[in-house]
């Protein structure tokens, strides 16, 4: 209601925000009578979540806010250390690197930069800070670098979605993957309103995947989401349908601005 009340009386033209919460505040204005699309808003710049997949393409999130708002919606990628933004241009492909602030690596698993189009994880180097000097700091996400010119006219280098957290990486029956690869599945999948997913260990060289979900459609079933995630995955994880109260309860924790969709229990 807070949210409403700041838009009616401010109108702003621009909303910076994580996706999934500005997806839900869209369809609460829209249950309020108050329609998202006639709100003015014109842009939707998106933190703290991906927009796109590892090929440049809407995630269904994406898809949903420029659909909600009827406005462009454009990542950026930051973290506190690197005081630093890579934000996409209007060519919604991937953000842009300012090599005035910071240099920006893909390293493999021993440190090695790797080649542009590879995917690693992201080292970022800040050239404007004083106080805290950082070298090669180790973010501990999963992107790439592009160096293709990009269509807006500027040829700097591009940093792509992130695919996931280093420290998330799961391996299970003998394929490695992160937890985004499962969310981007889910959301596509018609009848699934609410999920997370629980990993734990299963030995020193696999993990054990579970998937709990809610379903507001009963030709949704189990044996339907287990051969999909596994269409996607190439592996048949544990699906367990629930109340979806039960899923907000673990999803929408107090005091955290993202939903916690992931429960390692390694």
């Amino acid at each position: 209601e807070s949210h409403l009340g700041l838009i009616r009386r401010l109108k702003p033209t621009a909303l910076v925000g994580v996706p999934s919460f500005l997806r839900k505040l869209g369809l609460y204005l829209n249950q309020q009578g108050y329609d998202a699309q006639k709100s003015g808003i014109k842009k939707i710049v998106c933190i703290g979540e991906p927009l796109r997949d590892k090929d440049l393409k809407f995630l269904k999130v994406g898809q949903d806010l420029e659909k909600i708002w009827k406005a462009k919606a454009y990542s950026t990628y930051s973290t506190t250390e690197i005081v630093s933004t890579f934000c996409e241009c209007t060519a919604q492909t991937g953000g842009h690197l300012h090599p005035d602030l910071a240099v920006v690596e893909i390293i493999d698993e021993r440190g090695r930069p790797l080649p542009y189009g590879q995917i690693g994880e992201i080292v970022v180097t800040p050239l404007r800070i004083e106080a805290m000097p950082l070298i090669r700091f180790k973010t501990g996400d999963i992107s790439f670098l592009i160096d293709a010119p990009c269509s807006c006219g500027r040829k700097s280098l591009r940093l792509g979605p992130i695919l996931g957290r280093k420290k998330q990486m799961m391996k299970v029956q003998g394929t490695t993957f992160y937890p985004q690869a499962i969310y981007t599945c889910l959301e596509q999948i018609e009848g699934v309103s609410e999920y997370y997913v629980s990993v734990s260990s299963a030995g020193a060289l696999s993990d054990n995947l579970e998937i709990y979900a809610a379903v507001n459609n009963p030709q949704c079933t189990k044996t339907d989401i287990q051969e999909k995630l596994q269409a996607r995955l190439r592996v048949r994880p544990e699906v367990f349908i629930c109340e979806e109260e039960l899923i907000k309860g673990k999803v929408y924790t107090p005091g955290s601005r993202k939903p916690v969709r992931f429960i390692d229990r390694r």
